[in-house]
């Protein structure tokens, strides 16, 4: 009887070891390796960086450079402008060893590539090139420079200038005691909350919970008891095509702005949901996963290349462009974009501005596989 006993006991844990490896196997093929993306990401990208790491000392001549070597597409602007940009940066006030300051964004700002509120752009566009990326409330920074209310910051995917009155400074043992807490994930394009709005992937702070109320931090450490809803979680999402449809799909329609809600950012923020820091651009963006091709000879090409590819981890690049690939509908690949304008196969250019889903034939969008620089897929 007791033999009896231990052979139905062993083959209850036989199969509870097959259920778990059965689920090992199924978490490798269907969720990210969060990990390995956000490694391969800070490791590829100079842009990318913990700011909790950051040193609190560093060369001057290296800071001056930073703020220097980024230029506006050819022919905006001329030598000269740039030297009174220059001049606005107070870079003769920088010492040879800068002494590092810390901080967060008190609430939504803009990064700005010189320190102006002055757009520059094209004749007849409304694109801001000054503009480099929106940043949420509480984005670690660390401090680097200051000239005439503005701070030179590095966030922890770009570095710019922000308007000092929008970050809290702060020790860098307090910025570690904050991004150390526990936190609630924003799972909606737009969060209103205590006043400050906040995008999908925006992280807020909580040092208590009662059930479903927590009691969060504000970016000004104010404390405020919130009720947690459907537009938001605890901690990261667990990776899911269907979760990553449902981020998708919420978006549509959201108007497209340059350095704020574009192509990169959109993707950005679908994936920081669960965890995954993504660069900012599309160009960084296109160092990290694993490379699936380019330059296809046909759309069928392209289309059975997709075909074989896991939708909604999948990522299609064109110069200054990503999508997210959204597998087959109708018989026809699916994309979702964050997109200012597009040129469909009757070789006209049509503007879009706004958020999209695109059934690449149904859409007359076939000619984008000759444009398509690289497709990658996040591991």
């Amino acid at each position: 009887m007791v033999g009896g006993a231990n052979k139905v006991y062993g083959k209850k844990r036989f199969r509870l070891k097959s259920l778990i490896l059965l689920f090992l196997l199924y978490t490798l093929a269907f969720g990210l390796d969060v990990q390995s993306i956000n490694r391969q990401a800070y490791s590829s990208v100079v842009y990318m960086v913990k700011v909790e790491d950051f040193p609190e000392e560093m060369d001057g001549s290296l800071v001056r450079t930073w703020i220097t070597e980024d230029r506006y597409p050819e022919g905006l602007l001329s030598e000269a402008d740039y030297q009174r940009l220059w001049k606005a940066c107070s870079l003769d006030k920088i010492p040879d060893r800068v002494k590092v300051s810390f901080g967060w964004t008190l609430r939504r700002t803009d990064m700005k590539m010189y320190p102006t509120d002055k757009p520059v752009s094209r004749k007849g566009s409304n694109i801001d090139y000054n503009q480099y990326t929106l940043l949420e409330p509480f984005t670690p920074l660390a401090v680097l420079n200051e000239s005439g209310g503005w701070l030179y910051v590095h966030a922890p995917f770009m570095r710019g200038w922000v308007k000092k009155e929008d970050v809290y400074l702060s020790s860098k043992e307090e910025l570690i005691k904050v991004i150390s807490l526990p936190f609630l994930v924003v799972t909606a394009p737009e969060k209103e909350i205590g006043g400050l709005s906040w995008s999908m992937g925006s992280k807020l702070y909580y040092t208590r919970k009662d059930g479903d109320r927590y009691l969060i931090l504000m970016p000004n450490m104010k404390k405020l008891w919130i009720e947690k809803d459907n537009d938001l979680h605890e901690g990261y999402l667990s990776f899911s095509e269907e979760i990553v449809k449902r981020l998708l799909v919420a978006y549509l329609g959201m108007p497209y702005s340059w350095g704020k809600l574009d192509c990169s950012a959109f993707v950005r923020n679908v994936f920081l949901v669960f965890g995954v820091e993504l660069p900012r651009n599309s160009s960084q963006q296109m160092r990290v996963g694993n490379s699936y091709g380019c330059c296809f000879a046909s759309y069928e090409q392209f289309k059975e290349t997709l075909r074989s590819l896991p939708p909604y981890r999948t990522l299609i690049f064109m110069k200054g462009h990503v999508m997210v690939y959204g597998g087959f509908e109708k018989g026809q690949p699916v994309v979702y974009h964050a997109v200012h304008s597009i040129v469909h196969d009757d070789s006209i250019k049509r503007y879009v501005g706004k958020v999209v889903k695109n059934r690449l034939e149904e859409d007359s969008l076939r000619n984008l596989y000759s444009k398509v620089i690289d497709v990658r897929v996040l591991p």
